[in-house]
């Protein structure tokens, strides 16, 4: 009669201590001691935006790595020297360019007209523009 009470008491022990753990204080570990808090290492001073001119003189996608060389003796018309072209959008057969005065933002299509200059082209790096006085070519910088 006593091997069938044992495994009763052993369940109540059992159900005892599982009723009484969420009361218990969690255990914490003792706390560590700090460091002594050092101060961050100083940063270096960047060299100027100029020195940096290397990097945006040569393109990195381009095979020679060299600067494209302008044309000896082109002028630049008016357009040229006034927008800015920033980007060019190409889906399918539409053909977007995005060009620049300042701080506002014009968007070119196919036929469009900018001062009395017609968009005759659009490619992935330039936008075409012609007038009675000649043609124009924005570059994409």
């Amino acid at each position: 009669m006593i091997a069938a009470v044992r495994p009763v008491f052993v369940a109540a022990g059992v159900l005892a201590a599982l009723t009484v753990w969420p009361w218990l204080p969690p255990h914490e570990p003792p706390p560590l001691r700090e460091a002594a808090a050092a101060p961050p290492p100083a940063l270096a001073a960047l060299p100027p935006p100029s020195a940096f001119a290397a990097v945006t003189d040569r393109p990195l996608f381009s095979p020679s790595r060299r600067p494209a060389a302008a044309p000896a003796g082109a002028a630049q018309s008016p357009l040229e020297s006034r927008y800015r072209l920033v980007g060019v959008v190409i889906a399918g057969s539409e053909r977007h360019a995005l060009v620049s005065e300042g701080k506002r933002h014009l968007e070119l299509r196919l036929g469009s007209t900018l001062e009395g200059w017609v968009v005759t082209g659009i490619a992935a790096d330039r936008v075409t523009l012609a007038s009675p006085a000649g043609e124009a070519v924005l570059r994409l910088k």
